[in-house]
């Protein structure tokens, strides 16, 4: 008997080895290095956010969020807390926040206690309707993890509802968050949780309601805490949820963590794979186009009554119905597609192109007659802006004014659909797209009052700004650029599809327009465009960066653009952190006004890429790099939406990752500065860099370059005799590159090579300008390898200012203005403060001698005298070049 007793005893102890973890667990897995990984100590106030496609978890690095499944927002102010031993005394999680960690597919907020550690891994997968955090905790004492929040249930704005209530669901181990017509139902716990508060029915408390998860010393050693956010899936007839999908979801989302973490990893390092990736001597620079690339994207969602389209942008919503911009915005899509074109993120951007074409107005639709009798309106303009919760939530078209408020969409429609074309070869798409882009067109003519081929803000909606003293004008400078870029775009549309009638109507349009640019802005007294005009012709002469658009497309004089430029690159337009909307000198400027002088990164998109067209790549490199800056000082990867005129600070009424900021520094970043430019339509690279003098010496490399089915390496790099470029072809048979590198002061080109062959002189172009110089080569490149060298004789001249960009400082960097070449003189204008001593770095051996500054070997000293005032001052720094 006593044999049988101890048999059973062995046999019961056995299967309690070796049973799986208790239901409240889940088996640890690794979460895997990966390169783009940002770290930092956890900034208890500051932004993070997770994205999927149906859902995202949004709040500050202390671990606070809030969840969205579009459209609703089922609960905010989501936190742990932890209580030791038979402790009352909660241990409040953001007391003892230590560090976090990003990467595209998982975000890790680390609390450790003398008792505790407690790593917060946090999962959106790419397309359920839910969120998933893990736990992994060591402990040395019995604790209890406690999860709150407050149970929101509410539509994302203008839409609200009432009758929401919570309960305890003791199947799920979860809060039940609902309303009483079952249109969205969310579920909130964890499969061992045990429920801490009883919410009173029919109604939230005002309180949060909390559950718990105990953990015995060692319990949890190799395995994570699942909690979990789950939305339904809602009925395709109805678009009402059960509470039976709502389950599925949450079962789903815990039992399968670990694949939905693969999921997302396989996810963006194809995202990174199938697109442009660049290499080059600044790593912030390198990490910065990636994490670029996955903010753009995460701006595409699934909304599941109006389709899959592209966001603004993300901020937290707190006791609001607004989550930043995270509605659909035709104009900051377009703006976004062609970054998105230049990095190879087709597939994103027909996307976002397609779901903007869905609410193209038409005569009784999406706003409808409010008579049999009104006359068709507005047919062929593109949607400005469209909630989420237009349908069955609110009537978004006809009970809200926003929809179709402003001008500047319509074109800029035309322009990202001529660009997508263009870069991705898609000619099918604009084919199919040819109704839309007709109606879209005739409409932007239709807006032209005076007949002077150029679109009027009159009756036509918003332009650049959208409130104060300048936005009653009768044409502005920036949407006169965009319609301009968008009659070339649709000359270029119209060649394609063979619809010779619409093509030369066009030419015949440009022809018209594009003088009329210089005729209304141009103004000869200030040496710069001005901002707008009125239906009289009187100009604005409120100095703004907004001409730097139609600067950016190479419509305007170019002699104009440059002196224009050389205005704009003052200390009292450009700082430290970006370039602001006005003048710091102007009457009008407030530097925390949205339109009046604050910095807004969507300005320096086209700003920065005109100064690297326009031979002011000094002053653009400054500008870039400031822009850059922003990618890691706030929340990690994401850049605001705007920040202070006057001091390095993101300002409060600014959302947190904003798509435009994204691509105020991507875009000139790679057309810009590495100067790539495709035509996958033609089969054609243009290679144009514009890269500082500090990156001589060292290699710049481009992969992935997509031109149709082919894709194009390219590696710039220097040696004894010059630049070099290696090239190498896959997928299809040729491709024409242009290759036109910037050659410094100091340089003279003696000529160029293809695989050790001299090039004659007659296929080499030379463009000479009183910034810089470029030689320009014309090559056909075959499948395979193919090595260009262009051959150089000279010491090279240049400088890079020391920079910095410190957070809640004032500007304080040095300036540069403009450099011109004239002979053997090189004369950099530059701005700096009185008293101040600034340091270029780059190289001067090719210098003779220097006024108004000091050369210490490849360094380069500029002093600003003291003086009362301590605003910016200008002075000339005169190299002289050796023989």
């Amino acid at each position: 008997m006593k044999r049988l007793l101890l048999l059973l005893f062995l046999l019961s102890c056995a299967a309690i080895a070796g049973s799986p973890a208790p239901a409240k667990f889940i088996p640890a897995f690794r979460f895997e290095p990966n390169d783009l990984e940002l770290s930092r100590l956890a900034q208890p106030y500051q932004y993070f956010d997770k994205i999927g496609r149906r859902a995202a978890l949004m709040g500050n690095e202390s671990g606070n969020c809030e969840l969205w499944v579009w459209p609703w927002k089922p609960l905010r102010s989501f936190e742990f807390s932890f209580l030791l031993g038979t402790s009352t005394q909660p241990i409040l999680a953001r007391d003892i926040l230590k560090t976090i960690s990003v990467t595209p597919e998982a975000t890790t907020i680390t609390f450790a206690h003398e008792s505790f550690t407690v790593l917060e891994h946090i999962i959106v997968p790419r397309k359920e309707p839910g969120a998933i955090i893990l736990l992994e905790v060591h402990t040395t004492s019995p604790l209890t993890i406690v999860g709150g929040f407050i149970p929101v249930m509410q539509p994302m704005w203008p839409a609200g509802i009432g009758g929401q209530f919570s309960y305890w669901d003791d199947d799920a181990h979860a809060y039940v968050i609902s309303e009483g017509q079952w249109r969205a139902m969310f579920l909130c716990g964890s499969p061992g949780a045990k429920q801490l508060a009883a919410p009173p029915a029919h109604m939230f408390a005002d309180n949060p309601i909390q559950f718990s998860v105990d953990v015995a010393p060692g319990e949890c050693d190799g395995s994570f805490i699942p909690v979990v956010f789950a939305g339904a899936v809602p009925d395709t007839a109805t678009h009402k949820m059960s509470l039976d999908s709502a389950k599925a979801v949450y079962a789903r989302l815990w039992k399968n963590a670990e694949g939905y973490y693969r999921e997302n990893r396989a996810y963006y390092a194809d995202l990174r794979a199938s697109t442009v990736r660049l290499v080059t001597p600044d790593r912030d620079m390198n990490l910065a186009v990636e994490w670029g690339k996955v903010a753009l994207d995460n701006l595409l969602i699934d909304n599941p009554r109006l389709g899959y389209g592209m966001v603004a942008g993300f901020g937290l919503s707190g006791g609001g119905g607004r989550p930043g911009f995270a509605w659909f915005f035709g104009g900051d899509a377009f703006v976004n597609i062609l970054t998105m074109n230049s990095v190879g993120m087709f597939r994103q951007s027909h996307d976002a192109l397609a779901f903007t074409q869905k609410w193209q107005r038409q005569e009784n639709f999406p706003v409808r007659r409010k008579s049999p009798t009104d006359a068709a309106k507005d047919v062929g303009k593109m949607a400005h802006e469209l909630s989420q919760s237009d349908g069955d939530l609110c009537d978004w078209w006809n009970d809200y004014h926003y929809g179709y408020n402003h001008a500047d969409t319509t074109p800029w429609y035309l322009v990202a659909m001529g660009d997508y074309v263009r870069t991705s070869g898609d000619v099918a798409f604009l084919k199919s797209s040819w109704g839309s882009v007709k109606q879209a067109y005739a409409w932007c003519l239709s807006k032209d009052s005076d007949g002077d081929g150029l679109m009027d803000l009159k009756g036509a909606g918003l332009g650049a700004l959208e409130f104060g003293t300048l936005v009653g004008i009768y044409a502005d400078v920036y949407t006169c650029g965009v319609w301009v870029q968008a009659v070339k775009e649709m000359h270029a549309m119209a060649e394609l599809v063979g619809d010779r009638a619409t093509a030369d109507a066009a030419a015949l349009q440009l022809a018209k327009a594009q003088p009329q640019l210089e005729k209304k802005f141009w103004m000869e007294k200030e040496g710069y465009y001005s901002y707008g005009a009125t239906e009289k012709g009187e100009q604005v002469h409120e100095k703004t960066p907004w001409s730097g658009t139609a600067m950016m497309f190479g419509l305007l004089n170019e002699e104009r653009t440059m002196e224009s430029l050389d205005h704009f690159n003052g200390a009292d337009m450009c700082t430290d952190w970006g370039v602001r909307s006005l003048s710091r000198s102007s009457p009008l400027f407030e530097p925390t006004n949205y339109n009046y002088g604050a910095v807004w990164p969507f300005i320096s998109s086209f700003y920065t890429l005109a100064q690297f067209r326009h031979h002011s790549g000094a002053a653009g490199y400054q500008l870039l790099r400031a822009n850059i800056a922003h990618v890691f000082d706030n929340g990690l990867g994401v850049v605001p939406e705007v920040f202070s005129g006057e001091v390095n600070t993101k300002l409060a009424e600014g959302y947190h990752h904003q798509g435009f900021s994204t691509t105020g520094y991507l875009l000139p970043l790679i057309r810009g500065l590495i100067g790539l430019e495709l035509d996958a339509v033609a089969g054609t690279v243009s290679f144009r860099p514009e890269t500082p003098i500090l990156w001589r010496g060292s290699s710049l490399v481009i992969e992935n370059i997509p031109l149709g089915e082919g894709r194009l390496r390219l590696e710039s790099g220097e040696n004894d005799s010059g630049r070099t470029l290696a090239l190498s072809l896959s997928g299809r048979e040729s491709v024409a590159v242009a290759y036109a590198p910037a050659i410094e002061p100091g340089e003279r080109v003696l000529g160029v090579s293809v695989n050790n062959t001299p090039v004659p002189d007659r296929k080499i172009d030379r463009e000479h300008s009183v910034e810089d110089d470029h030689v320009v080569a014309r090559l056909t490149v075959g499948r395979g390898e193919t090595d260009v060298a262009v051959h150089l004789q000279g010491s090279p001249v240049g400088f890079v200012p020391d920079q910095r960009e410190d957070l809640g400082a004032q500007n304080q960097n040095i300036r540069i203005i403009s450099r011109r070449l004239k002979g053997r003189e090189l004369t950099m204008v530059v701005e700096g403060r009185p008293g101040r001593t600034y340091r270029l770095t780059g190289r001067g051996q090719g210098i003779a001698s220097v006024a108004g500054a000091r050369l210490d070997g490849n360094a380069l000293y500029v002093w600003f005298p003291d003086a009362k005032s301590r605003e910016f001052v200008r002075a000339s720094v005169v190299v002289t070049l050796k023989p």
